[in-house]
C-alpha cells in the first residue's frame, strides 16, 4: 500500500452521542458544539493553538476516525486520533501516531491499522524515520518490532475488567462497596452528564488536583491524554455531588472500538477537589462499571500502571533498563518527590482484573537520551 506522511490538526468541533454498548458512532453530529475560547491552560484553545500548523489531507480527522473505530481496540487508541501535538504517518488503510523531539521520534502506541497490514506498516515507517521508538505498544505489535531487529523492554501493565464476569462480590471488592455506601449515606449523588454549563467547576477540580501532584506546572502528555474542556465524540463523563449540587470529583472514560462499535472504556481523567473523600473516585467507579455492565459492554480498561510488574522473560531486552525499571517503580524517594508508580499500581491491582503487560521497543541496546527525552515529551520537566 502507499504510505504517506501527513500532519494533521483536530478540528475544534465534535459531536456529542452518548451511544450504548455495540452501537457505532460517527463524525457527524447529533449535536454540536464549537469549542469556545475560555483562555485557561486547559482549554481546548491552548491545546489547539500549540500544534504546528497543517491542512486536513487524506489523513485528517475523519478518516482517523473511521480507523478508530474499525481497529482501536487498544487502551490509547482514541488518543493516538485525537490528542494535539500528534503527527501522523500512514493512509486510508492505517496510521501510526508519533511526535519527535530533539532528533527523536517517539511512535505512540500500536499502529491503527488491520492486524495483517501492522507489520508493513512499521516497516514503512521506519524507512521514513531514523530509528524511531515505541512507546506503550502491546505484545503483538512488540514481536513484530523485535523481527524487525528492535530490542524490547516491558513498561508496566494495563488492566482489563471484563463486564460480563465482573463482580462486586467478596472480600476482595469490599472496600468499593464500602466507598459506594459511604457516598449514598451523605446525601452526594453520582450522574453521568455533558460538560455543557459544567466547565467552570471541571477547570476548578482540575487546577486544585494538579496542584496535589508532583508535577504541578503543566498537564501530563503523550502517555497521557490532556484534559479537554469540550464534550468530545464517545467519552463518558461522571460526576460525583454533594448534597448542595457543588461538583466534588468526576471520572471520564474514552470510548475503545472494534469493527465499528464500542467495545469498551478506558479510564482517562479521574479528579477531585483536595478536600473530597478518598471513597470519591471508587465509588464513580463502581457506579460507572455498573452502567457499563447494564449496557453490555464488553470490558473496562484501567489504563497504564508504569514500571508495574517488570519481569522481561519474554524478548530481547536491555537488562540495564530492566533492573533500572524494577527499582523505579518501587524507590521511596521516586514516590515520594516524583511520580507516584506504587499508588497506581496498588489501586488498580485493588480491581482484581486480567493485567497485560504493555512494552517499550528500541532500535538500540541503550537509551539514557531517548528516555529523558520522553520524559520531557511528557511533560515530567
Amino acid at each position: 500500500m502507499t504510505i504517506q506522511n501527513n500532519l494533521t490538526t483536530v478540528p475544534t468541533t465534535f459531536s456529542v452521542v452518548v451511544p450504548t454498548a455495540g452501537e457505532s458512532i460517527g463524525p457527524s453530529t447529533s449535536i454540536s458544539i464549537a469549542a469556545k475560547e475560555r483562555g485557561g491552560r486547559n482549554s481546548p484553545t491552548y491545546w489547539a493553538n500549540q500544534q504546528s500548523s497543517g491542512t486536513e489531507t487524506t489523513l485528517g480527522f475523519e478518516h482517523r476516525w473511521q480507523l478508530l473505530q474499525q481497529h482501536g481496540n487498544f487502551s490509547i487508541a482514541y488518543s493516538t486520533a485525537v490528542q494535539p501535538h500528534l503527527e501522523y504517518f500512514g493512509d486510508e488503510h492505517g496510521y501510526i501516531a508519533y511526535r519527535r523531539r530533539k532528533g527523536w521520534t517517539f511512535a505512540l502506541g500500536d499502529p491503527v491499522c488491520p492486524a495483517d497490514g501492522r507489520r508493513d506498516l512499521i516497516a514503512a515507517f521506519l524507512k521514513k524515520y531514523r530509528r524511531p521508538s515505541f512507546v506503550q505498544v502491546s505484545r503483538d505489535t512488540a514481536r513484530d518490532l523485535e523481527s524487525l531487529g528492535y530490542w524490547i523492554n516491558e513498561m508496566g501493565i494495563d488492566t482489563e475488567l471484563r463486564l460480563s464476569e465482573y463482580s462486586f462480590a467478596g472480600k476482595e471488592k469490599e472496600w468499593l462497596r464500602y466507598a459506594d455506601n459511604w457516598i449514598n449515606k451523605r446525601g452526594y449523588r453520582i450522574a453521568e452528564g455533558s460538560l455543557i454549563a459544567q466547565e467552570a467547576e471541571v477547570a476548578e477540580i482540575s487546577e486544585q488536583w494538579r496542584g496535589t501532584r508532583q508535577i504541578k506546572r503543566k498537564e501530563v502528555r503523550f502517555l497521557n491524554r490532556p484534559i479537554v474542556m469540550a464534550d468530545e465524540p464517545g467519552v463518558r463523563r461522571f460526576f460525583l455531588y454533594d448534597a448542595d449540587n457543588r461538583m466534588e470529583a468526576f471520572v471520564f472514560f474514552d470510548p475503545l472500538f472494534s469493527q465499528g462499535q464500542i467495545s469498551g472504556y478506558v479510564t482517562c481523567i479521574k479528579r477531585r477537589r483536595p478536600e473530597t473523600s478518598q471513597y470519591a473516585e471508587p465509588a464513580i467507579m463502581k457506579r460507572a462499571i455498573e452502567t457499563f455492565q447494564k449496557e453490555n459492554v464488553g470490558s473496562v480498561w484501567l489504563g497504564l500502571s508504569p514500571l508495574a510488574d517488570i519481569e522481561n522473560r519474554e524478548f530481547r531486552a536491555n537488562r540495564w533498563l530492566h533492573w533500572t525499571s524494577r527499582y523505579y517503580h518501587s524507590a521511596g524517594w521516586i514516590n515520594k518527590y516524583y511520580y507516584n508508580f506504587l499508588g497506581h499500581t496498588q489501586y488498580k491491582k485493588r480491581f482484581r482484573g486480567q493485567e497485560q503487560q504493555t512494552f517499550f521497543a528500541s532500535p538500540v541496546r541503550f537509551n539514557e537520551l531517548r528516555l529523558l527525552t520522553l520524559a520531557s515529551l511528557c511533560g515530567a520537566f
